[in-house]
């Protein structure tokens, strides 16, 4: 499940991302390509919730975790491993691409 944050929770994403990697979806309502995103991304991170943490941020309430991240295109979806980002997605981005990759980082984890 995508769980909403804004910056006065962003403490908490950050402690998580040291636990185990963070999705983070930027979306704003308005934006017809995140809101058809979003589903697929909830199932992902329902499927994977073992995994992973997610949660959605938006850009019109949350400005400056945004400018934080140099967030200028939507939908757009970033991987936080260690409070890094590791891995971004933007504009065309797809469920199918993220989950390939989180398979990726399982398969070189379980290769260690």
């Amino acid at each position: 499940m995508l769980y909403q944050t804004n910056a006065r929770y962003f403490g908490e994403v950050l402690a998580e991302s040291k636990r185990r990697p963070v999705l983070l979806d930027f979306y704003a309502g308005w934006c017809a390509p995140c809101r058809a995103l979003a589903p697929a991304l909830d199932a992902l991170s329902e499927r994977l919730s073992e995994q992973i943490a997610a949660y959605s941020v938006n850009t019109d309430t949350e400005p400056a975790l945004a400018e934080r991240f140099g967030i200028d295109k939507l939908p757009a979806v970033l991987l936080l491993q260690n409070e890094t980002v590791t891995a971004r997605w933007e504009n065309n981005v797809t469920a199918a691409a993220i989950e390939a990759h989180l398979e990726l980082i399982e398969t070189e984890k379980a290769g260690r």
